[in-house]
């Protein structure tokens, strides 16, 4: 904790010219002290977000079916049902391995941050990218940049390519840290088709006997 602290405060390097030209007294030691304390008190609100974050997410694994919204909408916790739900869902879907920068964190709403993890796993790792890089994303930048042209037909060698050009920026520590995530979004596109294909078979059934 301590560490990741000494990291924001270095994010945020102190303009001694401007805090000088900005005080009354000209107190600029207790101008910087005071600087250093937002700082890092930012940064520790990052880090309880993500821990709260962590902890719904355990929360809503052990809650029984139905009875999430429920618990949440309850008053329980001291944050909206909304909230609640948009942390966990954040959390199991990818901010769990993101290692986001606390001071970034704690900009980004709880709406965005679970908005991220219905985003495909391509636009995501971008996204991912600009918050590693301590740009904060709000709501608004992020429907601007998930906002794609519509009606384009569907080029699946262009698709590949662009896959692989992001597979081979990475390291091999990000691409380790996305094997799980990929593996889950597998596993739940499995279960997506089987459902569509039981749909499709229903609908054609129906479609007989009428």
């Amino acid at each position: 904790m301590r560490e990741s602290i000494e990291k924001s405060i270095n994010c945020f390097p102190i303009k001694e010219k401007l805090i000088k030209d900005s005080s009354v007294n000209s107190d600029i030691k207790f101008l910087e002290n005071k600087i250093k304390i937002v700082n890092s008190s930012i940064n520790e609100v990052g880090i309880s977000i993500s821990k709260i974050a962590k902890s719904l997410f355990e929360i809503k694994k052990v809650i029984k079916n139905n009875y999430w919204v429920k618990l949440t909408e309850s008053g329980i916790f001291n944050l909206s049902g909304r909230i609640c739900r948009d942390l966990a869902l954040a959390h199991e879907k990818w901010l769990f391995n993101a290692k986001i920068p606390d001071y970034v964190l704690a900009e980004v709403s709880p709406r965005t941050l679970a908005k991220i993890g219905n985003v495909d796993l391509k636009k995501r790792i971008n996204i991912i990218k600009i918050l590693k890089g301590g740009n904060c994303i709000t709501e608004a930048k992020l429907n601007n940049i998930l906002t794609t042209k519509k009606d384009l037909p569907f080029n699946y060698k262009y698709e590949i390519k662009k896959a692989m050009d992001i597979c081979n920026s990475l390291s091999q520590a990000e691409k380790l840290s996305y094997f799980q995530t990929i593996m889950i979004i597998n596993v739940r596109q499995k279960e997506e088709i089987k459902n569509l294909k039981k749909t499709i078979s229903e609908l054609k059934s129906k479609k007989s006997v009428t």
